[in-house]
């Protein structure tokens, strides 16, 4: 598989030879030591049928297993020392990197989770600190240089956790983590404030948590742009049910240093809206709302979670909460969505996409706090088309004049549930023009597809099929510039 790297226009991701590509992936953090072999081959079969092009996975993962054991019971480090890996787990690890390529998936791949280097989990429980200043930079070196030669991985660090946390400041660990794992890419020694063509051929950003205190959730919460290794930035938008992560990422889509933004952690599907009172749980919508809000306010793609599969929950887990098996949640509403999502960026390319919110009446009579009702547009780089999502649906002011050229405009509705067009086009005319969605309310979101383009509705009309093996070699979208 080729590489991937940051697009010209810092915005999006491509790979190695050009060709754009819209990153959608699954959280699957503990893969690597839930999933025996077999399942591990089905999960990644099913999702690359449903149109994911990634997954996000850790290498060392503590959270549910403190000594990292793989399904064959052989525990990550030896005697927890991050000097001495365990030959058998990364055997396993290689294994699973190599079924990912074989499906034409790219990982996100996590060295350590952010407990190892903090010692304290969510639940309150401490630890032993296990990754320090003094073995970052050794294991940083000996994981890159293991996985150097994979054109499938995109490097991540942190973990759920700010880099300075609960006071403490843990930003020289997860420099030297990223100047040991760009020196076992590449062969280079890298400073983690100097720029280097060897950083940029290690694709590398941070995941940090939602800081309750604070709301921080972004990679550059508490990083500056001295960081020479951060490629892109991840937002960890959370779980929270009226978190506005649409003005989060327009926040860090529109700061000065333009970088690509990811919103890699939003609120998982059947996940608790709620601590610690955890129910109700989300549905659906809010799958959708976050998916749609994020590719169409600019981001270079989205990450989809399920409470189910981020932690390979088996039967003998099911409970009031986690009611579903990884492998019954495999089949979810929100995850065949996302291949709606995927058919939606195809049809329509998604790489040509810009935020256009002052298309929008709605922008200038609704706050942060309003998210229910929140509304996102988007146009076409060369302004032929422009998509338009309506949260709750019901009625916009549009204003299409921004639109170019002089060829009739026509617009449909899109439903992002089923992905099919409701009813027949319908002209507009290039001014403000007042619509009305076919469904209003919680759960009842539509997107409003205006265009000038031939072939676009239809394109829209046809559904593809991503489970074949000639698709699976594709491993990103393919367009004519």
């Amino acid at each position: 598989m080729e590489r991937l790297r940051v697009s010209a226009d810092g915005r999006r991701l491509e790979t190695a030879s050009g060709r754009p590509f819209f990153y959608l992936a699954d959280t699957a953090w503990t893969l690597p030591q839930r999933l025996k072999w077999d399942d591990a081959r089905h999960f990644m079969q099913t999702r690359r049928a449903q149109g994911f092009t990634a997954l996000q996975i850790v290498a060392l993962d503590p959270e549910r297993d403190v000594e990292m054991r793989d399904p064959a019971g052989n525990p990550a480090l030896v005697d927890g020392d991050p000097a001495r890996p365990n030959e058998a787990y990364f055997a396993y690890l290689d294994r699973v990197l190599d079924l990912a390529e074989e499906f034409g998936l790219y990982v996100l791949l996590l060295p350590v989770w952010g407990q190892l280097v903090v010692g304290a989990s969510w639940g309150g429980g401490t630890f032993p600190k296990t990754v320090t200043a003094q073995n970052a930079h050794g294991f940083g070196r000996w994981i890159g240089d293991r996985y150097r030669h994979r054109g499938n991985i995109i490097w991540c660090l942190g973990g759920d956790r700010q880099p300075i946390h609960d006071g403490v400041d843990y930003r020289d660990v997860w420099r030297r983590l990223a100047e040991g794992v760009a020196e076992g890419v590449t062969g280079q020694a890298c400073a983690w404030n100097v720029p280097s063509a060897a950083w940029e051929s290690v694709l590398m950003t941070y995941h940090a948590c939602f800081e309750m205190e604070t709301g921080e959730h972004s990679t550059m919460s508490y990083w500056t742009d001295e960081e020479a290794w951060i490629s892109f930035i991840v937002l960890q938008s959370g779980h929270g049910r009226h978190t506005a992560s649409h003005v989060s990422l327009r926040a860090e889509h529109d700061r000065e240093r333009t970088l690509p933004v990811l919103d890699a952690e939003p609120a998982y599907e059947r996940m608790p809206m709620n601590w610690p009172q955890l129910f109700p749980l989300h549905g659906d919508w809010i799958v959708r709302m976050r998916a749609y809000w994020a590719v169409l306010g600019g981001a270079l793609g989205h990450t989809y979670g399920h409470a189910s599969v981020w932690c390979s929950i088996s039967e003998r887990e099911r409970n009031e909460v986690l009611d579903v098996t990884w492998f019954e949640a495999l089949s979810s509403p929100g995850a065949g969505q996302m291949t709606v999502l995927r058919h939606l960026a195809e049809a329509l390319e998604a790489h040509r996409w810009r935020p256009a919110p002052s298309m929008l009446a709605h922008e200038s009579e609704c706050s942060a706090t309003c998210v229910d009702h929140h509304r996102q547009a988007a146009l076409d780089r060369d302004r032929e088309f422009a998509i338009v999502y309506l949260t709750d649906g019901g009625r916009e002011r549009v204003d299409l004049s921004v639109l170019a050229g002089e060829a009739p405009l026509q617009a449909v509705w899109f439903d992002p549930r089923l992905g099919t067009l409701h009813a027949e086009a319908f002209p507009v005319p290039r001014g403000e023009v007042v619509v009305d969605a076919p469904g209003q309310g919680e759960g009842d979101d539509w997107l409003l597809v205006v265009t000038s383009r031939e072939g676009d509705l239809a394109r829209l009309a046809q559904r593809r099929s991503y489970g074949d093996r000639a698709e699976a070699e594709r491993m990103s979208m393919v367009w004519a510039e």
